[in-house]
């Protein structure tokens, strides 16, 4: 009888112990579940200079460097002033029956001030025109029919303040669009603030971010914002 009861008593137990690790295995994929998955780290830079089709082709190298300092998922630092590498992957000059004017780019490693370059697997997801404080913020402008939207049309027909690099750049029939105050954190991945410019596509490999537009050829002047994401 002895026996009988201690066996029964064991089996009661080894079941208790399966239901509180069952339990708790449940419990834990629930919360995992539930957490939310980690963001993309992202890096803000500036265009450091102009990349139109008239100066450039496939597979130059476009540089831009970071506003603000960037942690990645491992770990390394970005500090301010890093320069972020790419390539032009794709031109087409203008609107045409063949479709809109085009301009790829893909951005892949980053180069510290020491010269150690490291490779990024990264995406360009938003572009914005060069900041300036008082200037119209374009996420409100995006409604071509508002106050905003007719004030940066005529900001931008009135072209560039007076520098020798915007000068220069007119001069020699390129433009250079007017500047705004969008900040760094409104820009939305899939947004360009470009006048007449769309994100048509986006990837973290070839051919990279795609603009395009069906009025003007694809261009960005030098300070133009970018907003990139890390994979």
């Amino acid at each position: 009888m002895f026996l009988r009861n201690r066996t029964t008593w064991l089996l009661v137990l080894a079941l208790a112990a399966v239901a509180t690790v069952t339990s708790s295995s449940k419990d834990s994929l629930a919360q995992a579940q539930a957490a939310p998955a980690a963001a993309a780290p992202e890096i803000h830079a500036v265009l450091e200079k102009i990349v139109h089709p008239k100066k450039v082709n496939v597979g130059d190298t476009v540089t831009a460097r970071v506003t603000e300092p960037t942690k990645l998922k491992d770990g390394t630092e970005l500090p301010k002033g890093t320069h972020i590498l790419g390539k032009v992957t794709e031109i087409k000059l203008k609107a045409d029956k063949e479709g809109p004017s085009k301009l790829g780019l893909l951005f892949d490693k980053a180069q510290f001030k020491d010269g150690k370059e490291v490779p990024l697997v990264m995406a360009l997801v938003s572009v914005a025109p060069r900041w300036e404080a008082g200037g119209v913020d374009p996420v409100a402008a995006e409604n071509g029919s508002s106050g905003a939207g007719r004030i940066t049309s005529m900001s931008q027909s009135a072209g560039p303040s007076a520098s020798g690099t915007g000068d220069d750049t007119l001069k020699k029939g390129l433009g250079v669009r007017g500047a705004t105050a969008v900040t760094e954190q409104a820009m939305h991945p899939g947004v360009s603030y470009l006048p007449d410019i769309t994100i048509a596509s986006y990837s973290m490999g070839e051919p990279g971010t795609l603009l395009q537009s069906t009025k003007n050829t694809v261009y960005l002047d030098a300070g133009s914002r970018l907003l990139l994401l890390i994979q």
